[in-house]
């Protein structure tokens, strides 16, 4: 769309006040792509209008199905030891576990019982207690749940899953207006090419701070003020802490390699594609990879953001250079799934025109947007920075 057939010029009539409802969340960001690369993706995803100020979502998510566990002896046949693990949250009576298996000798078994749960404490015994003992366990060893069994004639075990956590987000206002003075003898400079510049002058403001909103605001309440308190929403720095990758002072090859794998893992896969919101200096590091077997390739964009595209193996990430990051945030990056974000709007975006205040003496045009950021299933996203 044009930016003429949005933002026409209507002379200020101070007997009558127009505010015009139409959505302009998409144009707010029309002719600045390439400095608004995260807003520009949201308006174009489409999202569920959030009801309050306040929304709330559930995230369930699957258990993990591996933990750590401290170091124990072996015991004999038929006996139960305590099995200490990091995290016994995700394990429940009758879970079939296995651990390496130290001996390997066929005295011992990797399959236990658990027999039942106090905390991380599992106390368990051989899948099979008339012929084996449990196995001796080393130090930080990786337990494996493999299924939950039930026993015969049982009604049932224990859920190991646990209620889906709710998160709570905050809606944010963003507002940017201008005044002229409705004073005639004053009111000629602003003929209607000077609006239209202070008008653009003020959607390219209002779109960049959404931007920069999107990715580094934290969320926060400030409830000084009981009438009106002001709600800050989390950006999406605050809401990705699952896949974090600290590199030096270069990236390496093999560093971005099984950070990939790692965003990639099966249970939370969401395909293998990524989009990565990426500060300048982080783009010039994954281009020296090149030379380490990383297959690059420049994107072609009329009037866009600068993209890149590199392929590992069968994975295939997509490189967007963000203003926003390269300015406040160089040698960063924001690993993205646009299926898993999402731009809650409480309000249309609206473009206010020729408001009139008597009182101030002045016909004041403006902006105003209303909404939340979501991110669901973070662990399919991830941050790289520099340590």
């Amino acid at each position: 769309m044009d930016v003429a057939s949005v933002f026409y010029n209507v002379a200020a009539n101070s007997s009558q006040q127009t505010t015009m409802e139409i959505d302009f969340s998409r144009e707010l960001t029309l002719q600045y792509e390439s400095e608004t690369v995260l807003i520009t993706l949201l308006n174009r995803i489409q999202s569920q209008p959030t009801a309050t100020h306040v929304f709330k979502f559930a995230v369930d998510r699957q258990p993990p199905r591996v933990s750590t566990a401290t170091a124990v002896a072996a015991s004999n046949v038929g006996a139960t030891q305590a099995l200490i693990v990091a995290d016994g949250e995700y394990f429940v009576e009758g879970d079939m576990i296995e651990v390496p298996d130290t001996n390997n000798d066929g005295t011992h078994t990797n399959q236990l019982y658990v027999v039942s749960k106090s905390g991380d404490t599992l106390t368990v015994r051989a899948y099979d207690p008339a012929t084996y003992g449990c196995t001796a366990v080393d130090e930080g060893a990786v337990v494996t749940r493999i299924s939950t069994a039930t026993p015969e004639g049982g009604d049932g075990v224990s859920p190991s899953g646990s209620l889906p956590n709710v998160y709570e987000q905050y809606v944010q206002q963003f507002e940017d207006y201008f005044r002229v003075t409705n004073i005639q003898e004053k009111n000629r400079q602003y003929t209607g090419p000077e609006r239209s510049r202070l008008r653009n002058l003020k959607r390219h403001k209002h779109a960049i701070d959404q931007e920069w909103a999107a990715i580094y605001a934290r969320k926060v309440q400030d409830s000084t003020s009981t009438n009106s308190p002001r709600r800050q929403m989390g950006g999406l720095l605050q809401q990705l802490t699952t896949n974090v990758l600290t590199y030096g002072a270069s990236l390496d090859s093999d560093e971005l390699g099984g950070f990939m794998t790692d965003i990639h893992a099966p249970r939370y896969s969401g395909g293998q594609k990524r989009m990565v919101l990426a500060s300048a200096d982080l783009m010039t590091q994954v281009q020296k990879l090149a030379m380490s077997g990383l297959r690059y390739s420049s994107k072609d964009t009329t009037w866009g953001p600068r993209i890149m595209e590199t392929q590992w193996g069968d994975k295939v990430w997509e490189w967007i250079e963000s203003p926003a990051l390269t300015a406040h945030s160089p040698g960063e990056g924001l690993v993205i799934h646009p299926r898993f974000i999402k731009k809650r709007p409480f309000l249309n975006t609206t473009y206010k025109m020729n408001v009139q205040n008597p009182k101030s003496l002045a016909v004041e045009d403006g902006f105003v947007s209303v909404w939340g950021f979501e991110v669901r299933l973070e662990e399919a996203m991830g941050r790289i920075k520099m340590s």
